[in-house]
C-alpha cells in the first residue's frame, strides 16, 4: 500500500508548472555553459518547443480523466509544429495555417456533435430529456424541468443561450452531457448546487468561467452514498464565453 501511495504522490508532482520550472532552470544552465564556451546556446535553444510538447502531455494525462484529452492534443500539435519550424524541417509558419486549422476544428466539432445527437435521438425514451438549442444573431432562454435529464446540444453563432437546469434532475451516480459550440457568442448555464460539473471544453480566444458558490463540505460529492449527479460540458468556444452558475 505504501508503494502505491508513493507512486501516486510522484505522479501528482508531474504538472505543467513543474515542467515550466524545470525548463526555466535548464535555460539558465544552458546560458551558463554558453558563457563558459562549453555549448552553443543557439543550437540547444532550437529545441525549446519540446517544453510545449511536454506541457501538452501533462494536460492530456490530466484531462483524459474527465473523458477528453483534446486540450492536451492541441498543445502537443502546436509544440510539434513549432519544433519542426525551429529545426527548419517545415518552412510554413504556424500562424499561416492557424485560421484554416481553426475552421477544420470548428467543422469537426459540429459534425461530432451532430453525430452524438443522432445517437441519443435513436432512443425515443430520451427525446423529452434532452435540449437542442440553435441561436444565430439572437438570444435563446430555456428552462428544463426534466426529472431524467440526459443532456443535449447548444450552438450559439454570434448569439447567446441561457439555460436553467435548476429544476432538472440527474439520478445520483449518473451523467448527462451537453455538447456546446459558441462562435462569437456566449452561454450561461445554471445548475443545481448538488451537481458535479466538469468542463473538457476547448477555448480558442474564449473563456469558461465557473461562478458557482462553493457547496458545503461533501455536499457535491455524494448523495445517499452514491456519487453526485454529473454534468459534462464538451465542445469548443471561439471568441466567446461560457458561464456556469447555481
Amino acid at each position: 500500500m505504501s508503494m502505491e501511495n508513493n507512486a501516486l504522490e510522484r505522479g501528482s508532482l508531474m504538472t505543467p508548472r513543474l515542467v515550466v520550472g524545470v525548463a526555466i532552470a535548464l535555460f539558465g544552465v544552458v546560458l551558463v555553459l554558453d558563457r563558459l564556451n562549453l555549448v552553443v546556446a543557439d543550437q540547444v535553444l532550437d529545441f525549446w518547443p519540446v517544453v510545449i510538447i511536454a506541457i501538452g502531455v501533462m494536460i492530456f494525462n490530466q484531462s483524459r480523466r474527465t473523458g477528453s484529452g483534446t486540450n492536451g492534443v492541441i498543445v502537443m500539435l502546436i509544440g510539434g509544429w513549432l519544433l519542426l519550424n525551429s529545426l527548419d524541417i517545415v518552412r510554413v509558419r504556424f500562424w499561416e495555417l492557424f485560421w484554416p486549422m481553426v475552421l477544420i476544428g470548428i467543422g469537426s466539432v459540429l459534425v461530432s456533435q451532430a453525430l452524438r445527437r443522432r445517437t441519443r435521438e435513436a432512443s425515443a425514451a430520451d427525446a423529452d430529456a434532452t435540449l437542442a438549442i440553435f441561436a444565430v444573431l439572437s438570444g435563446v432562454k430555456r428552462v428544463s424541468t426534466s426529472q431524467r435529464f440526459r443532456g443535449g446540444e447548444i450552438t450559439a453563432l454570434m448569439g447567446g443561450a441561457h439555460i436553467d437546469l435548476r429544476q432538472a434532475s440527474i439520478a445520483p451516480g449518473e451523467e448527462a452531457s451537453l455538447d456546446i459550440f459558441a462562435l462569437m457568442g456566449g452561454c450561461e448555464i445554471k445548475v443545481p448546487p448538488s451537481w458535479s460539473v466538469v468542463t473538457p471544453i476547448v477555448p480558442v480566444m474564449g473563456a469558461v468561467e465557473d461562478k458557482r458558490q462553493a457547496p458545503l463540505p461533501g455536499g457535491a460529492e455524494t448523495i445517499g452514498g452514491a456519487p453526485a449527479p454529473r454534468l459534462v460540458l464538451r465542445g469548443m468556444v471561439v471568441m466567446g464565453g461560457i458561464e456556469i452558475k447555481n
